[in-house]
């Protein structure tokens, strides 16, 4: 099959992808993915490697690029299949939104009826990229980070190590392989499957660490600190790659207060100057003015799954939704919560948006493109300081200072969005994605052994 053909279902699509790759990989002597993801620069595990080769579901367009870069191929050959079994899956759930039950009028997403006891508050939570597992973190003296199996509710093993102090934020490295947590005095970095601890513990600010994001390559790591930077990280090498100055009058601290653009050529930071500001990443330069409105600190930031807008949250009761082009708001700003929001995240397919309340204890959704509240607020019974997606969709995790996990499932299928759409911005935006990724690696190579800015 021709990478130009239009298979008729998504298992013939993904069938031709996998025939293409398990041919490339045959050429190349079959080597070991332990090598493979050597030659990735450890961007990705070997683990996942292996998960792209036998190709039982669709890979990530990064991860297949970075697999067949590794086997000598030219990546551009394997695009029209990837997004071909790409758009041949949006299809198949199109067809199949006819055949679900309507929403409820309560929204969206229903309690599960699981609501797992975690001892102590739960101030952070983050799904593993392959959605088997959850990582959860508490925050004051003490604070610890736990994995959980996300079938059965049942916590794996015992909690990770303790900071000495407080966790401000945990992240999931892209592939899963490694889980980050930030507190006052260190990263520490565990495997992101056993929850074992890996390396030692980085003082990264001596100022203290307030937020943590990996880089959607996966090569880089980005910390944020009290004193106005963030700092950026190679996970490959374990040596710093530079410094971001982000430009806030004042320390870069909240919630989810830094987050890289899905392409990765983009950061950007919340801070208590109640301004949103983006950076480049190679340069460190700001691009564009502040984004300005919040009439006090802004708590989180998000972007977009498609990149076109940008998310925040304040203590000024309001959720703000941002043209990253233009930097201009898109609408009047979202009321509905009471007091300090906080935690933004889009849903995977970027229709909804949830924030949490953490003076009001409820959790609300969004119409992405409506600009408005999707059903009733999904409550705690204490103030809610956390929640994330599953990677699919279908769950929504939310904790709170009830010392409850709760989970609440997803009821109703969305009118999907066009799948020939996105497949044209993504072909659109492939080479200079491509261009930009090889750039950053290069910088970032440079950086490392010169010790510059990036």
């Amino acid at each position: 099959m021709s990478q130009n053909s239009s298979p008729g279902s998504g298992e013939e699509a993904l069938a031709a992808l996998r025939d293409r790759l398990q041919e490339l990989y045959r050429r190349r002597g079959r080597p070991s993915y332990r090598e493979l993801a050597r030659l990735t620069g450890h961007a990705l595990s070997h683990t996942t490697v292996g998960m792209v080769i036998h190709c039982r579901r669709l890979p990530r367009l990064g991860q297949l690029e970075l697999v067949v870069e590794a086997l000598d191929g030219d990546p551009e050959a394997y695009q029209g299949l990837w997004l071909a079994a790409d758009e041949a899956d949006s299809a198949a759930d199109s067809a199949a939104v006819g055949t679900r039950p309507p929403a409820r009028p309560g929204g969206p997403y229903r309690p599960t009826g699981t609501a797992l006891p975690h001892g102590d508050a739960v101030d952070g939570v983050a799904f593993h990229p392959e959605g088997r597992l959850l990582a959860t973190h508490t925050e004051g003296r003490n604070a610890t980070v736990r994995l959980w199996d996300v079938t059965t509710g049942d916590p794996l093993g015992g909690p990770l190590v303790t900071h000495n102090g407080w966790v401000h934020m945990l992240a999931f490295h892209p592939d899963g392989h490694l889980l980050a947590a930030v507190g006052d005095e260190a990263l520490r970095l565990w495997d992101g499957t056993t929850g074992e601890s890996v390396g030692d513990p980085l003082t990264i600010h001596s100022t203290g660490h307030h937020t943590v994001a990996f880089h959607p390559g996966g090569r880089l790591i980005a910390v944020g600190g009290n004193d106005d930077t963030v700092r950026l990280w190679d996970v490959t090498t374990g040596r710093p790659a530079g410094e971001v100055r982000t430009g806030h009058r004042h320390p870069v601290f909240a919630i989810r207060a830094l987050a890289f653009h899905p392409e990765g050529r983009l950061l950007a930071t919340a801070g208590n100057d109640a301004t949103v500001r983006v950076c480049d990443v190679v340069t460190g330069e700001a691009v564009g003015g502040p984004l300005a409105g919040h009439q006090s600190e802004v708590t989180g930031v998000v972007f977009h799954p498609d990149g076109h807008l940008l998310a925040s949250t304040g203590n000024d009761a309001t959720v703000r939704l941002w043209d990253v082009m233009t930097g201009e708001p898109v609408c009047s700003p979202l009321m509905g919560h009471i007091g300090f929001v906080a935690d933004p995240a889009f849903h995977p397919d970027g229709h909804l948006l949830a924030t949490a309340g953490l003076e009001d204890g409820n959790v609300r959704l969004w119409d992405v493109s409506a600009h408005r509240p999707v059903g009733e607020p999904l409550p705690h019974s204490g103030s809610v300081g956390a929640l994330a997606f599953h990677p699919d969709g279908h769950l929504l995790a939310t904790g709170g200072r009830d010392a409850t996990l709760r989970l609440w499932r997803g009821e109703s299928t969305p009118e999907p969005h066009l799948s020939r759409r996105r497949a044209e911005r993504l072909r659109a935006r492939l080479t200079a994605v491509r261009e930009d990724r090889d750039r950053l690696a290069r910088e970032v190579a440079a950086s490392a052994d010169g010790g510059g800015d990036p």
